[in-house]
């Protein structure tokens, strides 16, 4: 398993995570995708990002189109506070 990141910076980071995981599940039920799950998380008040998990099989189409900043292996995920 693994979390794919896109992460925002500045006052309006959250609000602008907030509106891409939006977008974000707009997609994977317009594609179809399974078992994917989706989160946003805040760090303070200026950093924060948008994650969406699952096997990298099944992520493999938001990889290819959507182009996530970061990823994660399953055991970082608490560190970045993705609880699943």
């Amino acid at each position: 398993m693994i979390a794919c990141i896109w992460d925002y910076f500045g006052k309006d980071s959250k609000g602008t995570a907030e509106h891409f995981e939006k977008h974000l599940n707009e997609f994977i039920k317009i594609k179809n995708l399974q078992n994917i799950v989706t989160g946003t998380q805040s760090k303070k008040d200026i950093q924060s990002f948008v994650w969406c998990a699952g096997n990298k099989e099944d992520l493999s189409l938001i990889i290819e189109l959507l182009k996530p900043k970061h990823y994660l292996n399953k055991e970082n995920f608490n560190e970045f506070g993705i609880y699943i």
